[in-house]
């Protein structure tokens, strides 16, 4: 399947271009699940209470290696200025799990050869049901839909909405308490240190569920048991089953079972970065950063025509991209990408060029990603280090640390110290402070998932 590499941004723009039957597929179905679910049900306008608007949002999913494997368009209603705090919606939060998770059980499992699979539920936010009483205006393609007569006027006719919807301030909250409570009734727990992990049972039957939204990972010693938990969630709700764990936000999952290693990456993701800032024919960087090379708020525009020059250049776009890789599988350039960080208010010239050495950097390294070897087992290492006064402008010192689990690392952080350190022991024990509370909670996380 192949596309456009821009996306549409109006149901207009959806529907008169060139893949306009692809679009039209994905609204109609979209609009059909909604429909099914009982997400609304149509009724006069309230006179007491307006209701808040809605707009599609297209989207296209790849696969690990970039490739179109759907088009996506989710109606999201505008709740993110039209919602009313304590009338419309209370509590907002709703966790997700932490990516030092997902790599920690990514491991276990290659230590103990466990099978991974995948699964997601499909319009996840229309499971939950809607305490207040919300009103939303007719999405565009649904008077054509239910052909709708026009006599009745759209402004005379609206949803009420009985269950959740994407854009609603409480939709992610609502979602994740559903798939918690069945996920619960299944006999699973949440993990104490992570409450997006979920266990069950021990040895042969025991099963492992990492869950980040509507994506789950299901990890097991036997497909049957994999098997079984699929069929308890799709009871519920409508999954699409992705067999064996490939592929999960962004992150590349290479599993050999028989040599118990297990690789994770970001390479589809790397070259779309070196793509849209145009180094695809750049000269290739040896190191994210040049060494002994400072980045400091003198090099920051001083004048209106130097902030002027930078505001065309993508600055926070390309410390953003960056930062997701290093979050994710490149603990090599989370250096580089804390010290870009710091500029995103008032970024200058030579920071600019700094974010398109680490791109060029990726450019030559953009294979690389992180490996875990089963048979070294989960013996926790941890290490932690300090940069005495690294920062120049206000001489805080820098804290490093790294945890490692299968030979490979699980956690990595880079970051200044809150306050100055007064001499290098200071410094580092400040670093050393924080890469303990890191492994406190590591060990935890590992305890909960039977890995200690």
């Amino acid at each position: 399947m192949t596309a456009t590499e821009e996306v549409p941004k109006t149901y207009a723009e959806a529907t008169t271009r060139q893949d306009q039957d692809e679009w039209k597929k994905a609204i109609a179905s979209e609009l059909k699940s909604l429909i099914a679910n009982k997400t609304w049900k149509l009724v006069p306008k309230p006179a007491h209470q307006r209701p808040i608007g809605c707009r599609w949002v297209f989207a296209l999913k790849r696969d690990e290696k970039g490739q179109v494997v759907r088009y996506k368009a989710p109606l999201v209603a505008k709740g993110y200025h039209s919602q009313r705090h304590g009338i419309d919606y209370e509590e907002t939060h709703s966790p997700v799990a932490y990516l030092n998770s997902i790599r920690a059980m990514l491991a276990k499992c290659s230590a103990e050869g466990m099978e991974i699979e995948q699964c997601d539920v499909d319009t996840a936010f229309l499971y939950g049901k809607l305490e207040e009483e919300i009103y939303m205006e007719l999405p565009e393609g649904l008077r054509e839909l239910l052909e709708l007569a026009e006599a009745e006027g759209e402004d005379d006719v609206v949803c009420m909405l009985l269950q959740s919807l994407y854009g609603l301030k409480q939709a992610s909250r609502v979602w994740n308490e559903t798939i918690d409570k069945h996920l619960k009734s299944m006999g699973f727990e949440p993990a104490d240190a992570d409450p997006c992990v979920y266990t069950r049972g021990e040895g042969e039957d025991e099963c492992i569920v990492c869950l980040y939204v509507d994506d789950m990972l299901i990890a097991s010693r036997q497909k049957a048991v994999i098997a079984s938990v699929k069929a308890g969630i799709a009871e519920k709700f409508r999954i699409k089953d992705l067999g064996r764990a490939r592929f999960i936000l962004g992150i590349e999952i290479d599993y050999d079972m028989e040599r118990r290693t297990l690789g994770i990456s970001q390479k589809a993701y790397t070259e779309s970065i070196i793509k849209k800032f145009g180094q695809e024919n750049a000269k290739p960087c040896l190191t994210p950063l040049e060494p002994g090379g400072q980045l400091t708020k003198a090099d920051e525009p001083q004048t209106e025509e130097d902030k002027a020059k930078m505001k065309s250049k993508p600055y926070r776009s390309l410390v953003g991209g960056l930062m997701y890789l290093a979050c994710g599988t490149r603990p090599d350039i989370s250096v580089a990408v804390a010290k870009l960080s710091r500029f995103l208010e008032n970024p200058g010239e030579k920071h600019w060029d700094a974010g398109i050495k680490v791109v060029r950097y990726l450019l030559k390294t953009k294979d690389v990603g992180i490996v875990y070897y089963g048979l070294l087992g989960t013996q926790l290492e941890a290490y932690s280090d300090a940069d005495w006064a690294g920062n120049r402008d206000d001489r805080r010192s820098v804290s490093g640390m790294l945890l490692m689990l299968c030979g490979a690392p699980v956690v990595w952080r880079s970051t200044f110290q809150k306050t100055v350190a007064l001499s290098s022991t200071e410094a580092e024990y400040m670093a050393l402070s924080d890469c303990v509370k890191e492994c406190v909670w590591m060990r935890r996380l590992l305890k909960d998932i039977g890995a200690e």
